[in-house]
């Protein structure tokens, strides 16, 4: 019996990678969107083709992300595939493995389908469906939005951005893997606001490894838009967790929520303790809050 439903061979290229040579978080959505668009080719699924003709969609709303080990320029991986229905969501459960079996990184994508720009249960899918796959349908699942506090109940950091032409996809909505560099881009921003860069970080040995992205894309950000980046932050144990949302300017409603864990790796060994985090958490952090009244 098979395990995946679906797999393919992916080859990292340069451009692809961070200045360490690894991957970028936010760039694994754009090969995970590529393995789930061969898998509907592999079913006679063109998505263009769809959205032109029948004016069917695919849309993410949610997706959570584990990063078990980095993947480096030059590596060859496999991109595999599983799927099945929650209702109105098709779930495809995907893991990246080296050739070895090791596990890289393991996602959970929630699709739900659109017709003519409004959301529906997907039925057309599932009927296309019929006779080519099995799609078993499941329940009582919980989803990562409900892992999530409906809305921070603390804003330490709040940034200001736009979406710009060259990060939209066709239909003038910012990409998913254009959202979580805004995400990233806050985190940055907030750490250079107390003289910290995870550059420097990195120069002292300590490397700060994002290990789990759970995301909800509640609403797309167009072409243009401004937006408030907002942020809190806290640590549990060896983790220190960002929580973040994404709210247009114009109106303050919700873009995105999303919850990032970080861990410390110092001089190449995982801090099972987080105390490379201590100084900056329990002092830096305080004294930029006060500084601002914050506290």
């Amino acid at each position: 019996m098979k395990k995946y439903l679906f797999e393919s061979t992916v080859t990292i290229r340069d451009f692809e990678c961070d200045m360490q040579g690894v991957v970028n978080n936010a760039y694994y959505h754009n090969l995970l969107m590529q393995t789930r668009t061969e898998f509907l080719a592999s079913l006679g699924i063109d998505r263009a083709q769809w959205s032109e003709e029948l004016g069917i969609d695919f849309v993410v709303y949610e997706a959570a992300i584990q990063y078990r080990s980095p993947i480096q320029r030059g590596e060859t991986f496999r991109s595999c595939l599983n799927m099945h229905r929650e209702g109105a969501r098709y779930v495809y459960l995907q893991d990246f493995r080296r050739e070895s079996g090791e596990l890289c990184m393991r996602a959970r994508v929630d699709v739900v389908v659109g017709i003519n720009g409004k959301l529906t249960r997907g039925d057309y899918f599932a009927d296309y469906l019929q006779g080519k796959i099995t799609i078993p349908e499941l329940t009582g699942v919980t989803h990562s939005s409900n892992r999530m506090p409906e809305r921070l109940h603390e804003v330490i950091f709040d940034y200001e951005m736009k979406v710009r032409d060259y990060e939209c996809d066709r239909f003038g909505s910012a990409t998913n893997t254009f959202v979580q560099h805004y995400l990233e881009v806050t985190r940055l921003e907030f750490m250079e606001e107390m003289g910290e860069t995870f550059r420097k970080w990195h120069d002292n040995g300590v490397d700060m490894m994002v290990t789990k992205v759970d995301l909800q894309f509640v609403r797309p950000m167009m072409s243009a838009e401004k937006f408030h980046s907002l942020m809190n932050i806290r640590q549990e144990g060896p983790r220190v967790i960002f929580e973040q949302e994404i709210r247009r300017k114009k109106d303050y409603h919700i873009c995105v929520r999303a919850a990032v864990e970080i861990v410390g790796i110092v001089n190449g060994q995982l801090d099972s303790e987080g105390r490379c985090f201590f100084h900056f958490m329990q002092n830096q952090v305080p004294a930029w809050l006060e500084g601002r009244g914050k506290l």
